[in-house]
């Protein structure tokens, strides 16, 4: 498949890896050009849309993703190119590769690794307790977490609130997770949650946070 076969309205995934993690967007094609690729619709937040090459380090590659609609099979393009355009004056990330291969989800997708948060928190139960808590560190599937009571148990569902700055942009993020794990500290108790949901802004705080991370490390 050929990306300039996609077409306006397909769903596609934009992967943004960083060092050893990977962070993924959802997005959707609205049409192509034999010049720029494919047009899609860019990750905004706060009203502004994201440019992620924008002081980027270099370590930071792309790959696009979609099911190709005449097999069903996945497909993907890696090292693909990624720039923030205007186009009739809206915004929009032009993708383009002259590369593409079809490959299994399973092989293609890797583990996230987890980046430290080490802020101030809230949780909140399902029936509307909220507790203090100190964020220990998050992916796309996992948030840890030091409550200073023992007011949740294996299974329950918390909302995690707690705001950070990843790459001079502000988050206020709420993770919805599971507790599966839970265990006495010091300062507290420890919890371990499964996300239950991945959202645009969480992949985005990550993939900002690992950028955050590439760039002090080559600073050192």
């Amino acid at each position: 498949m050929n990306i300039h076969q996609l077409e306006a309205g397909q769903i596609v995934t934009l992967e943004i890896l960083v060092g050893g993690s990977s962070f993924e967007l959802k997005t959707e094609v609205v049409g192509t050009n034999a010049g720029t690729g494919v047009l899609v619709k860019p990750y905004v937040y706060n009203n502004q849309a994201i440019d992620f090459t924008q002081g980027s380090p270099k370590s930071l590659t792309f790959s696009l993703h979609c099911i190709d609609p005449n097999t069903g099979g996945r497909v993907v393009w890696k090292n693909v190119s990624v720039n923030l355009v205007k186009f009739k004056g809206v915004d929009y990330y032009a993708v383009d590769s002259s590369n593409f291969g079809i490959i299994a989800a399973s092989s293609e997708r890797r583990e996230d690794a987890r980046v430290m948060v080490k802020k101030p928190g809230s949780a909140m139960m399902e029936d509307g307790r909220r507790f203090s808590i100190s964020v220990i560190d998050v992916s796309d599937s996992g948030v840890s977490f030091i409550g200073n009571a023992n007011r949740v148990t294996i299974g329950d569902k918390v909302e995690i609130n707690f705001a950070d700055t990843a790459h001079k942009t502000d988050f206020s993020l709420a993770i919805l997770a599971q507790i599966v794990r839970a265990e006495a500290e010091k300062d507290g108790i420890l919890y371990a949650g499964k996300v239950l949901e991945r959202d645009n802004k969480l992949l985005a705080y990550l993939c900002f946070k690992g950028m955050d991370r590439k760039a002090n490390d080559k600073s050192d």
